[in-house]
């Protein structure tokens, strides 16, 4: 299943970029695609003028296929279907969509040309996202940093929805950060690892550097999954992120991502957008090497 979807997909290696709001720019999306895996620009809250500037800057950065990510609740300054108008006429080669029910879009999307995944968090979801004609499924578990659908951990979650919709190939979401973390999601019939929080900490990334220095120093424990407030959408949503450590600072209650722009001390004061797999980071490399690492059988050096 990993070789074929990589064969359709016309990439080298079953690594993908998930498509994080704000940090996953046109600089990660092609150095990820660059060095063989599939990479995604992530357009949550980006005007249809804006969506459009990065899938062209991606495109002048790299020839392979790369996904744009969209999100209906923050859908941009112009909303989703704006947003969706421009994918559809730039004609990246996948479409990732999250938090909503997506039947119209992914139908428009193939129609373009398009290859469609939708993240889910459950098999009844899952089961919708088959149903309406998606392409791959993404079974996000709650060890997933940002936003998260569903209730059940990645191990609990996964093997139910690859039989739910087979023979769609299904990507896992959760926590992984490692060779090691790809290999058991693979052994258990994943079609490839859908990788974040490991990509946030890397030189391409448009993440403050203070937000990967944090992702260095964090551990998995330190992460919360809960339903506060995140920047932008709706109180109650649920989440994960890597607290501050100042208790008392109102901050630790707001949950988000910071670009380079943001000033220093809000990165330091915010909780930050992070997913359990925290624990494998230890440095800042650039994409490719990531790529590599997480390619890596077991044991190799």
């Amino acid at each position: 299943m990993s070789d074929t979807l990589c064969a359709r997909l016309g990439i080298d290696v079953p690594v993908y970029q998930a498509g994080m709001g704000g940090v996953a720019g046109p600089e990660l999306a092609a150095a990820v695609s660059n060095a063989g895996g599939l990479g995604h620009v992530g357009c949550i809250r980006r005007s249809a003028a804006d969506t459009r500037t990065w899938i062209r800057e991606t495109k002048a950065l790299s020839d392979k296929p790369f996904g744009v990510n969209l999100v209906p609740p923050g859908g941009g300054a112009d909303g989703f279907e704006a947003q969706l108008a421009v994918v559809l006429e730039e004609k990246p080669a996948v479409l990732s969509l999250f938090w909503g029910e997506f039947a119209d879009a992914i139908g428009r999307a193939q129609n373009a040309g398009i290859v469609t995944m939708v993240q889910v968090g459950s098999v009844d979801e899952a089961n919708r996202a088959a149903s309406a004609g998606a392409d791959i499924i993404i079974a996000q578990g709650t060890e997933s940093g940002g936003h998260v659908r569903g209730k059940s951990k990645l191990d609990d979650l996964l093997g139910p929805v690859i039989e739910a919709v087979a023979p769609l190939p299904v990507l896992a979401a959760g926590g992984l950060s490692t060779a090691d973390d790809v290999a058991t999601v693979m052994r258990k019939g994943a079609a490839g690892p859908w990788v974040g929080t490991r990509f946030i900490a890397t030189l391409e990334a448009f993440a403050h550097p203070i937000y990967k220095q944090r992702l260095v120093e964090g551990r998995g424990e330190d992460t919360h999954h809960a339903k506060a407030y995140s920047y932008g959408w709706p109180f109650g949503t649920p989440y994960r992120s890597l607290r501050t450590r100042h208790y008392w600072d109102p901050l630790r209650w707001v949950n988000g991502g910071v670009r380079p722009h943001d000033k220093d001390n809000f990165a330091r004061r915010l909780s930050l957008y992070c997913g359990q797999g925290v624990d494998a980071i230890d440095d800042i490399p650039a994409a490719a090497e990531i790529v590599r690492r997480l390619t890596l059988e077991s044991g190799d050096a």
